[in-house]
């Protein structure tokens, strides 16, 4: 049996099919045409009209979700998507059964279901694109808050309320690769469409100062949310995720900012997500079969609703 599965980002929407054990088939993109609504959907209409047979339409998505209902009260950085009911505007262009979570929480669905956190009960994720999301696990458990905005680590303000305009001061306005990319393309005279985030560390790798000194100023605003969320939270464990994590020396350059903070006695473990930009469609698919799962319930795992299979 398939599934197809659906990644919504700032910049492209991931797709893929997959097997009811998250193995992903050939996934492949399209763009979100600068984050724009109307592109999204027609995209998804027409990817999902190649594969009418599949059991059900997985999506992960930016902003604020309701996970039972699908309801977008807040898109993200897709800002057609404020109030939008996502999930049933999906069952109606497909007749397919669709579910829809929040895309760092799938990322953390998936990566507890068989991925770098599967033995641990304590851990977060962030991922780097667009914007900056995050994830909470706390006790075994995805961490939601009230209103379904837990983990929203992007809204920080990291770096004072000094400029006229405070929301300018958070962390996806500091440090996403989105704010990378503007800054860069001001610095060199580009258009922003014509530089990406990989022509931004591509160019801070061959020695470029402008690119050395905007990279560096971005590990060290990433750094300076772990630091906080290291000392609020106390996790054992934080994972990193999207198209940044593909970066061998994140890791490394991230400690290294930590360390100048004066981080010098966390117990903590950082690491990237295993499955890298693929991990939205992976988690967004256990949360269509499973729900959220807790990790008491790993037994139930032939029973449906909220199991939490154990895939070595």
């Amino acid at each position: 049996m398939s599934y197809l599965c659906f990644d919504i980002g700032g910049t492209e929407v991931k797709y893929s099919l997959s097997d009811a054990a998250g193995n992903l088939a050939a996934p492949a993109a399209f763009s979100s045409g600068e984050a724009s609504g109307k592109s999204i959907l027609n995209g998804m209409k027409e990817i999902a009209a190649r594969y009418p047979n599949v059991r059900g339409i997985a999506v992960s998505a930016p902003g604020f979700v309701d996970p039972d209902t699908g309801y977008l009260s807040n898109g993200g950085a897709i800002t057609a998507f404020h109030g939008f009911q996502l999930k049933e505007y999906i069952e109606a262009f497909s007749g397919i059964p669709a579910s829809v979570e929040n895309d760092v929480n799938c990322a953390a669905l998936a990566e507890k279901w068989k991925g770098n956190a599967m033995h641990d009960r304590d851990f977060l994720c962030m991922t780097i694109g667009t914007g900056i999301g995050g994830a909470l696990f706390l006790n075994g458990e995805l961490y939601r808050g009230h209103s379904n905005r837990a983990g929203e680590f992007g809204y920080m303000i990291t770096n004072g309320t000094s400029v006229n305009t405070p929301h300018e001061s958070t962390l996806s306005r500091m440090s996403s690769i989105c704010s990378l990319r503007t800054h860069y393309a001001k610095m060199t005279g580009k258009a922003f469409e014509n530089v990406s985030g990989l022509d931004v560390f591509a160019a801070y790798e061959a020695g470029d100062p402008a690119a050395a000194g905007l990279v560096r100023h971005f590990l060290l605003n990433i750094a300076t949310g772990l630091y906080n969320l290291i000392y609020c939270l106390n996790p054992k464990k934080i994972l990193i995720g999207g198209a940044v994590s593909n970066r061998t020396a994140l890791i490394r350059e991230l400690w290294e900012q930590l360390h100048y903070l004066g981080l010098t006695e966390a117990d903590v473990e950082l690491d990237t997500c295993l499955y890298k930009n693929h991990a939205g469609m992976i988690g967004a698919l256990y949360h269509h079969l499973h729900g959220t799962g807790k990790e008491e319930d790993k037994n139930r795992a032939g029973s449906g609703a909220h199991s939490l299979p154990n895939h070595q």
